[in-house]
């Protein structure tokens, strides 16, 4: 008889599944709106989505399915734990952060290209003697080959760094072997950017810049140099297809994080560029949910065509609501969530079919022991682990799914460790942001419309409507 056990649903990570089951990353995968095929043939060059909507999925496939390819270079950078303080200081001088994090955006981006470059036996240029010495030239700096950024960052920002440049270079304004200040380093880059412009090759070079999960703050060198670096990859991006250049840079970022950023062309840049990984589907139509895809598609996978997820497991209803709907509104409609629910059902899983008790059993699992702690990680860098400790004991001492701000206000104001009004209502409009908490809005004739930042990512948060908290959040809070 086929075991719910034996199901392979996946991990948290995409960098797990590709080291530990990479088939979950091939046969196991839908790839919503072409993405995976955009990142290596396509124009758009950013690709958005809320954390577990399957953003780093795209780069490890991309690494993965392109690993043993001879036309494909594909090169992850990942700016977790990116060290913004000393990258502010990468280009000298006085002149504003707008003219400066540019320059150091294409200072690094740049290095990782000519590296990539150097490994393709394909690559053709005009004056070969030129490139070659500028690659050597970052090699003898101690910038590469280059195995991770911070490293790069912190070198190119140290006091005594110098600028070796040996070799020719004269057509680029550089000549002789020399040592130049590291104050010339935004007109090197517009001689690199000069030098790269000759680059032939019948293979491709893509950059893959991951990590942006990872960077939760409120400071605003981050803002302002997050917001450079996608304008400067989107300007990098169109002279390499101007030039026809072998190269592409891709930028994979969480969509709060993009809406923070400063910038008036933003809106300009998400039409034109952008790639919405945005998996909400009515869940009144469950068949075509792309969520309920993918787990039929990994069930397949673990025990064959002749499986079915659903008819074969579990029960039609739980609670006298159609299951699928009651496993949906359990999350935030990412694959990440959904996935992970499964997972944690499985853990009270016996041979043959589900009772709706081990489903149950298996929802306040992933309510207790990934849902909450996904939302606490999301607050991180918005707020303090104190404050989210203590907005999180409020919800419990509240005991209610939905309420108004002011109850909410009433109670982190007055308890023993107090939070501010300002404070309280900062942090519920971060909860909305991640999906945690929405808006409840009765209508007349006795209707009621609920708004989440999942289902509409244009809303916003209403302090003057009810509030409910989701639906994963209510197990972990002892709420009935």
């Amino acid at each position: 008889m086929n075991d719910f056990r034996r199901i392979a649903f996946g991990y948290t990570s995409a960098e797990a599944e590709r080291s530990r089951d990479p088939g979950l990353l091939t046969e196991g995968y839908i790839d919503f709106k072409a993405a995976s095929e955009e990142v290596v043939d396509g124009k758009k060059f950013l690709f958005l989505g809320y954390k577990g909507a399957g953003k780093s999925s795209i780069a490890e496939r991309a690494r993965l399915t392109l690993a043993d390819s001879h036309s494909h270079f594909v090169k992850l950078i990942s700016l977790a734990d990116f060290p913004f303080t000393p990258f502010s200081k990468i280009v000298r001088g006085d002149a504003e952060p707008e003219t400066k994090y540019p320059t150091a955006w294409s200072w690094i981006l740049l290095i990782y290209l000519l590296e990539s470059l150097a490994t393709d036996e394909a690559v053709a240029h005009h004056d070969m003697v030129a490139l070659q010495d500028t690659i050597s030239a970052f090699r003898q700096m101690g910038l590469s080959p280059v195995a991770e950024i911070g490293s790069i960052v912190r070198t190119s920002a140290k006091n005594n760094f110098k600028l070796a440049l040996p070799g020719k270079l004269a057509e680029y304004s550089w000549s002789g072997s020399e040592v130049r200040p590291a104050s010339e380093i935004p007109d090197f880059v517009e001689s690199l950017k000069e030098l790269i412009s000759g680059v032939r090759s019948d293979s491709k070079h893509i950059l893959i810049v991951d990590g942006l999960d990872d960077i939760l703050t409120s400071r605003e060198i981050q803002y302002k140099s997050l917001s450079a670096l996608v304008f400067e990859v989107g300007r990098l991006n169109l002279s390499f297809e101007r030039q026809n250049v072998p190269a592409k840079i891709v930028l994979l970022c969480r969509t709060d994080l993009f809406e923070r950023i400063p910038g008036a062309n933003k809106n300009k840049i998400r039409h034109d560029s952008a790639v919405e990984l945005d998996w909400y589907h009515d869940p009144r139509d469950p068949d075509q949910s792309r969520l309920v895809q993918i787990a039929n598609l990994r069930t397949t996978r673990s025990l064959g065509p002749r499986v079915k997820l659903f008819e074969d497991f579990f029960p039609s209803s739980i609670d006298s609501r159609e299951v699928r709907l009651s496993l949906l509104d359990m999350t935030r409609h990412t694959p990440r969530d959904f996935l992970r629910l499964l997972s944690h059902i499985q853990e009270f899983a016996v041979e043959g079919k589900l009772s709706a008790a081990a489903i149950k059993s298996g929802m306040r699992e992933y309510s207790i022991k990934y849902f909450l702690p996904e939302i606490q990680d999301e607050l991180s860098g918005y707020v303090t682990p104190e404050e989210i400790s203590r907005i999180v004991s409020a919800f419990a001492r509240l005991r209610k799914r939905d309420f108004r701000l002011s109850d909410l206000i009433s109670l982190t104001t007055n308890s023993v460790k107090p939070l501010s009004a300002e404070k309280t209502y900062d942090i519920v409009e971060a909860l909305f942001q991640c999906s945690a908490v929405g808006n409840i809005q009765h209508r007349p004739g006795g209707t009621t419309h609920y708004t989440f930042k999942y289902r509409n990512r244009h809303s916003s948060f209403n302090e003057n409507e009810d509030i409910m908290l989701h639906r994963g959040l209510w197990k972990a809070l002892n709420i009935m």
